[in-house]
């Protein structure tokens, strides 16, 4: 799997002080050839979707896209306002089907034209499937992220289109778990980053997109669409721009450091931020995790945001009182481990 798109931008959200996933942003091809070239050894484990979620989520939008589309027309009617059956539907995989830019870049073109038409009070579809959208990042490698929402709905209370996504895992009464809520909130988030730059582009900066996208899991009884779940995307749209804003400051490090040569080739003097969730998602986790060893931050999270980075020893050192705290901070921090060390009765050896 290589760091493209959304996929890109959600990383990036997620954890935008890390200069090596930027490195891995800008470095074409997938993350594993990444790694096996810092490595130096190929990576061996498990990564990336399982070939059996791939396939549920394949079914999954053929049954929603079947018939025109039939089954989204009916959980998304009462969005439209309209009946199924009047409900308009364009499949641009129908026009240029493929993953290759110049299919990409025809059907930014086509989604620029139905906007466009929709703007201008002309006929233009209420569904369109598979539409094609950008996010620029200015002139240098990687300029652009191809943006592909499942599903754009024009919906009936803004007079105008906003990103739906389809995910195939199965939920009850439209309930979520905290991690992969987030974890598509952040892709909703870039869908409506990039469609408000082609709205922009289509209107000249006049139209105010919506910080409203919508989920669409699947029902627990067969692969068809649940009910639509509203989302409010205003913290997602503004993590994914953070997220953006770091990959720009990361970019010109890399530039200025590779001189030509390719992102991978600068790891080494990089910094890297190895958080938690590196583990579950990035095959550098453990290579980063290297640079924290020995420290605080290696304990997890919140021990990071409790204690700073200081190494393990000097926290040692501050819980049983061996060693002096250089700082107020240190200071603080030595009077709660002592505190917890009494309460449960931690001594010296």
């Amino acid at each position: 799997m290589s760091l493209k798109g959304a996929t890109a931008l959600v990383r990036l959200a997620q954890n935008p002080r890390c200069e090596v996933l930027g490195a891995m942003v800008m470095q074409e091809g997938p993350e594993t050839r990444f790694f096996e070239r810092v490595v130096g050894t190929p990576y061996d484990r498990e990564y990336g979707e399982r070939q059996s979620s791939k396939r549920r989520g394949t079914q999954f939008e053929r049954n929603a896209y079947a018939g025109d589309a039939r089954l989204l027309r009916e959980a998304l009617a009462p969005m439209v306002g309209l009946q199924p059956d009047d409900i308009r539907v364009r499949n641009l995989l129908d026009d240029y089907p493929g993953t290759k830019d110049d299919a990409r870049v025809a059907r930014l073109r086509i989604t620029r034209r139905l906007l466009a038409d929709s703007l201008a009070g002309r006929a233009a579809p209420h569904l369109i499937i598979q539409p094609q959208l950008l996010v620029p990042t200015k002139p240098g490698p990687r300029p652009y992220f191809f943006i592909a929402p499942d599903v754009l709905v024009w919906m009936q209370q803004f007079g105008l289109y906003v990103p739906a996504d389809l995910k195939s895992f199965v939920v009850r009464e439209n309930e979520v778990s905290r991690a992969d809520l987030a974890r598509v909130r952040l892709q909703l988030g870039a869908q409506s980053l990039a469609l408000m730059h082609e709205y922009d582009h289509v209107s000249g900066g006049k139209t105010v997109v919506p910080a409203t996208g919508l989920l669409i899991f699947s029902h627990p009884n067969g692969l068809r669409p649940h009910a639509p779940r509203t989302e409010d995307l205003r913290g997602a749209r503004e993590a994914v721009r953070l997220g953006i804003e770091a990959f720009l400051r990361h970019r010109r490090r890399i530039d200025g450091l590779r001189a030509g040569a390719e992102p991978y080739t600068v790891t080494t003097d990089l910094v890297p931020h190895f958080e938690e969730a590196c583990l579950a998602q990035c095959v550098m986790s453990e290579w980063c995790r290297s640079s924290v060893a020995g420290r605080t931050r290696d304990l997890g999270d919140s021990a990071g945001q409790l204690l700073g980075n200081i190494e393990l020893a000097r926290v040692t050192g501050l819980l049983l009182g061996t060693t002096m705290a250089a700082s107020d901070a240190e200071q603080a921090i030595a009077a709660e481990l002592q505190r917890i060390a009494n309460e449960y009765g931690v001594r010296a050896a």
